[in-house]
């Protein structure tokens, strides 16, 4: 060790936490504490015979160092020799590295020190030496990383790592040498790492607590690793982060607890977002946990509440299955079944923006219960491998997953294999293929059409690295325009889609427009290719067979000239699509036994390695509807009216489309008789469009200047004097039935002075 880096860790040491000198320490403090905040060991020994943690005291069926954690809670717990036998021979004869054992060494280290921690007073000097010493060459591993492994600030690596040194170093501090040392290099280490401008505080205050790793990472490893970081720091030390990050660093606990409650399904399965496999689909194993430590972080009393009423949800969804029996430790020390929970986390918004400016999830629902529809929307950065090119990415989920990411978390890196040429790529997403033939793409990898592939750019030690790469590698891949929510009834959202492409496009941009009212989700797509040759694609995957024109397609490639409504059922949920635009189609079928992760472009299946990563939990999409234009052209409208229904009463309303008389929109005019609605994206002013119905209709109207004055006309005659919202958003009641002319224009004079002061405000 140079004499350098000792002077930094002595210098350190003056301001670094004060650390408790009693065992235990980590998440649990001895009754004798000075220093600390959280339960004791007596509180924790006193809710042995509490009823309401009988369900999490099930006995470890597997062993590893995550077991051993659990069985020396029970030793914490119960000062059984035989649970302390166990831990004590699986610390002294065991050691784990992140070159030998991947994310299991990453984990062990921090799993390794906490069970030291919980049965140090049961082993004897000699014991504790051999124990520690294991300690450190595991822990080692993770600071060979974080030093020279080229840790990313957006990698769940990172994490897991800094978790390790963070745990070992509280667990081994006061330790004969070498071990203090060790615990004092580990702990200024991770101080970095947690403080330093652009680490990690300021890079999960500067994405609002959004991660975009699949729920395979960002919520079992990365999410859950780092509030058992900050609560190690808070049980062992006079160093509290949450409050900090509460005033300092835009609260993103409360930020992360939203996040994850909104990549839930009603289902209580995760949105399949990146790299996600079948077993780590359910909102279950680790997530109550990491649950229940995020409101432990929260000071707000209404958001620990809905963090706590999440939790209960969890426990009676899974069941038995909800929590692991590694991990029901924590459960006994974090979660509090009279905690209150009202008011529920139902009480949230229906429509969030999760990761503003950031990783971009935008969210739109019709309700919380177990019938309600949930949308999920992709739009905006590019982070780590685990993520996917899938920029514009919508999901919709209804009594069952209806429009479906497809494909599995399977082995990466295998040219010629599921995850290189299917799983994470374009072509397996409800997005839009752009195929040009003479594309050069990177090695192992052949052409789906797809967004640009980027792959090893986890390079980036923190925030500002990120940042100043993030044009130069193609990470901003994608950006939204604009975001706009009415939550009782709508939602908008519009992305710039082109960077994802490169220059096979010259301009895409997506819109979406939800009613939750009628279940109406509208989806516009603007692209024009740098080629007329270039074909163009826009994909819907589906886990059951589809129907088009009713009829159902048989396995394999199927197409259908100028086809108008594909409907697809999931368990007692229906998603019906009528495609409006192009004018002139066809739309293709692609799915059955030897097809269901197929490239048309290269004629070829890519199936997953083993049937287990793609379980049907996973709805990995065994079929997919492909909608072309019929004529090749530069510039193509891709606009598809989806209504979502219970199965029981799965038929179609009427879908009209609407054109602006002078070409500066396109729309929908769905014919709901309860209430007509009028969806259309403008380009342009002034608008006039025409329609025919028996009843009034509500009409919303995208894409217009912001805050500008407006008439309304309907028939010539003036119905209303507006403008549009922030969001150039614009909605009204056209009082009218039968056919009629509208008519949207400026409105001459000059803005009010509350008007230009919101202009300037944006």
């Amino acid at each position: 060790m140079s004499a350098r880096f000792i002077l930094l860790i002595a210098l350190a040491a003056s301001a670094r936490a004060e650390i408790s000198a009693l065992h235990p320490r980590i998440y649990v403090r001895n009754d004798a504490a000075r220093v600390g905040k959280g339960l004791t060991a007596g509180q924790l020994r006193a809710r042995i015979p509490d009823a309401a943690y009988a369900r999490f005291r099930r006995p470890v069926t597997t062993r590893g160092a995550a077991g051993t954690v659990e069985i020396a809670a029970r030793y914490l717990e119960e000062g059984r020799p035989e649970d302390l036998a166990t831990v004590r021979d699986f610390l002294t004869s065991r050691t784990f590295s992140y070159e030998k054992n991947d994310v299991g060494g990453f984990l062990a280290g921090a799993e390794m020190a906490t069970a030291f921690d919980w049965v140090y007073d049961g082993l004897t000097t000699a014991e504790r030496a051999a124990a520690m010493a294991n300690i450190v060459t595991t822990a080692d591993s993770s600071r060979r990383f974080l030093l020279r492994g080229q840790p990313d600030i957006n990698h769940n690596y990172t994490y897991m790592a800094l978790c390790t040194i963070a745990v070992c170093g509280l667990a081994l501090d006061r330790e004969p040498e070498p071990y203090g040392q060790k615990a004092a290099e580990y702990l200024e280490l991770a101080r970095q790492f947690i403080e330093s401008r652009g680490k990690v505080l300021d890079t999960w205050n500067a994405r609002e607590g959004a991660w975009g790793e699949g729920s395979h990472y960002t919520f079992h490893e990365t999410l859950r690793t780092l509030v058992l970081t900050l609560h190690a720091y808070r049980s062992a030390t006079d160093t509290d982060y949450f409050p900090r990050i509460r005033t300092s660093h835009g609260d993103f606990v409360r930020k992360a607890g939203r996040f994850l409650i909104a990549s839930t399904r009603p289902d209580m399965t995760f949105e399949r977002t990146g790299d996600t496999s079948a077993n780590r689909a359910a909102a279950a194993l680790t997530v109550p946990l990491t649950v229940e430590m995020l409101a432990a972080g929260v000071e707000d009393a209404p958001e620990r509440a809905r963090l706590h009423s999440f939790t209960l949800a969890l426990l009676e969804a899974h069941g038995q299955n909800a929590v692991r029996p590694e991990y029901n430790w924590g459960m006994r020390i974090f979660f509090d079944p009279r905690a209150p929970v009202t008011p529920s986390y139902k009480t949230l918004p229906l429509f969030m923006r999760l990761g503003a400016g950031t990783y971009e999830q935008v969210m739109f629902r019709n309700g919380w219960g177990p019938d309600s529809t949930a949308i999920t929307i992709l739009a905006g950065d590019h982070f780590t491998d685990h993520q996917h090119f899938d920029k514009g990415q919508f999901l919709i989920y209804h009594r069952g997953g209806l429009a479906v990411d497809s494909g599995a978390y399977d082995r990466m890196y295998q040219p010629d294999r599921h995850a290189n040429e299917y799983a994470p790529r374009t072509l397996a997403h409800n997005c839009v293929l752009v195929y040009d033939p003479q594309q050069v793409l990177p090695k192992g990898y052949t052409n789906d059409g797809g967004q640009n592939i980027i792959r090893g750019k986890q390079h980036h030690g923190d925030w500002p690295a990120f940042l100043a790469h993030r044009d130069a590698e193609g990470l901003h891949a994608a950006q939204v325009l604009a975001c706009d929510f009415d939550e009782s009834r709508y939602g908008y959202l519009r992305v710039d889609l082109g960077k994802a492409y490169g220059d096979r496009v010259t301009h895409y941009d997506r819109q979406f427009v939800y009613l939750p009212g009628p279940d109406f989700l509208v989806v516009y797509d603007r692209v024009s290719a740098a080629s007329p040759d270039f074909q163009k694609r826009w994909l819907l995957h589906f886990q059951d067979q589809p129907k088009v024109d009713g009829q159902a397609p048989g396995t394999g490639v199927r197409s259908f000239a100028g086809a108008q409504l594909t409907s697809a059922r999931r368990f007692d949920g229906a998603l019906l699509v009528q495609t409006l635009l192009p004018a002139e189609r066809t739309v293709t079928t692609i799915g059955g036994p030897g097809y269901e992760f197929f490239n048309a472009f290269t004629g070829r299946n890519y199936p997953v390695s083993t049937p287990a990563v793609a379980a049907d939990i996973r709805e990995a999409g065994n079929w997919r509807i492909e909608v072309a234009p019929l004529q090749p052209a530069k510039d193509d409208e891709f606009l598809d009216a989806i209504q979502i229904r219970d199965g029981a009463t799965a038929g179609p309303l009427e879908s009209r489309l609407v054109r602006d008389l002078e070409k500066h929109a396109s729309g929908v005019h769905l014919l709901d008789p309860r209430r007509n609605q009028v969806v259309l994206f403008s380009a342009g002013l002034p608008l006039r469009y025409r329609i025919v119905s028996n009843t009034r209709a509500d009409h919303l109207i995208t894409q217009l200047p912001a805050l500008e004055n407006l008439t309304v006309k309907v028939n010539g005659k003036t119905v209303a004097r507006t403008r549009a919202n922030a969001g150039g958003v614009l909605r009204f009641d056209d009082r009218a039935t039968g056919t009629r002319t509208i008519t949207i224009e400026r409105r001459r004079g000059p803005r009010s002075p509350g008007t230009l002061r919101a202009i300037f405000a944006q």
